[in-house]
């Protein structure tokens, strides 16, 4: 991009000459996602941490809000109950060593996902038990409490909590805040930040919002047999869908600013990120997560796309779909699993994203280094290619 600038006379040479070592200083971005089981004591997040500090990574993307508690302290959350009794800080504790090796932190905190387990969380307080009405609606007005048995079948991921409630976003928002005011972090990370699929968004509270804008309620779109809405022609219920389409993206951007604005407000320093479908078109259609959008007006600072393919076929397939939204590449830190695939296959995926101009990785997961510590030789050798 310098040289770029530079040939089109855009960047005189003399200053190119004053800003190229910061440029070769610069080290590309090489985190990991480390999930929750893996910071419940002492001994482990000196684990996760001697590890990340011997193979060079830079960021550790440790995940502190799983399923609507927290592994960190908190006065709004309950604590996980895999943590130990007392007052132990893993999120703490994983910050002070992770910083005296130079290693940035970011909280992952998982956003509308809220329990995935196929009984009720026994804590009267959890956020499921303690407010059923803040539960997502399907486009046939079943909630999610309803398919608590299913969970875990058929894709089913779980209880999502509704995006279009008003009430728990300002929960959310209370979570990211008291994170970024206790703890020295380097970043917020989100997580579930979408709705669970396109059949999705009929909260009760959500409905009554887009009543009130555009005079029709979304449920009769999809199943208001009998209903006035029903009765419209075709073009007038397209033109609708379309507004409910828009109405469901739109409310999930503008709180996606609502968090760059609060966390700009306590600590600019703090990055805000999240954890995205690869795919910019499916995402912005099929889960209403309009993240070139985030990036394009600034309210998000880069994400992490879940390119977890297996397939070199499939996992190129999305990369050219975000070089196909002319986004700027260094706020793309392309994310490669290795859950699914072997060391060698998952190590390619760095030199796929590396020659599409992706040089900013994250891998899922540190998990796989607990079961196969050998697994990740290969990965290391890539990341210094």
């Amino acid at each position: 991009m310098i040289l770029r600038y530079l040939k089109a006379g855009i960047i005189p040479a003399f200053f190119i000459l004053l800003i190229l070592p910061a440029f070769l200083d610069a080290k590309p971005v090489q985190g990991i996602w480390v999930v929750r089981h893996s910071i419940t004591s002492p001994q482990k997040v000196r684990r996760v941490v001697d590890f990340a500090a011997k193979n060079g990574y830079t960021d550790l993307f440790i995940q502190v809000r799983g399923r609507g508690d927290a592994y960190y302290n908190s006065q709004i959350v309950p604590r996980s109950t895999l943590l130990p009794r007392g007052d132990y800080d893993p999120l703490k504790d994983i910050i002070t060593l992770a910083h005296s090796h130079g290693i940035k932190v970011h909280a992952w905190v998982n956003m509308y996902l809220s329990w995935s387990a196929r009984n009720l969380p026994a804590d009267p307080n959890h956020i499921v038990n303690k407010h059923p009405d803040w539960v997502e609606v399907n486009g046939r007005g079943k909630n999610d409490l309803e398919f608590i048995d299913q969970n875990g079948k058929n894709g089913r991921e779980g209880i999502y909590l509704s995006p279009l409630n008003d009430d728990v976003n300002d929960h959310l928002l209370s979570v990211i805040t008291e994170l970024v005011k206790n703890y020295q972090l380097d970043g917020i990370h989100l997580d579930y930040i979408r709705f669970q699929d396109r059949d999705y968004g009929y909260n009760r509270s959500g409905r009554k919002k887009f009543l009130m804008q555009y005079n029709v309620d979304p449920i009769t779109l999809g199943n208001g047999k009998g209903s006035y809405w029903y009765r419209l022609n075709p073009a007038d219920k397209e033109k609708y869908w379309l507004y409910w389409n828009a109405f469901r993206r739109d409310e999930l951007t503008n709180f996606i600013s609502t968090i760059h604005e609060n966390i700009q407000s306590i600590q600019p320093s703090v990055k805000l990120s999240a954890a995205v479908k690869p795919n910019p078109e499916v995402a912005k259609t099929r889960f209403f997560q309009d993240w070139p959008t985030w990036l394009k007006n600034g309210s998000m600072d880069f994400v992490i796309p879940m390119n977890y393919a297996s397939s070199d076929i499939d996992f190129k397939r999305s990369l050219s779909s975000m070089n196909n939204e002319k986004l700027n590449n260094d706020q793309i830190f392309m994310g490669i699993a290795t859950y699914n695939q072997n060391s060698f296959t998952s190590a390619s995926k760095i030199a796929h994203s590396r020659d599409a101009g992706f040089i900013n990785l994250i891998i899922f997961s540190y998990d796989t280094y607990e079961k196969d510590p050998r697994y990740f030789d290969q990965i290391h050798r890539s990341f210094k290619r």
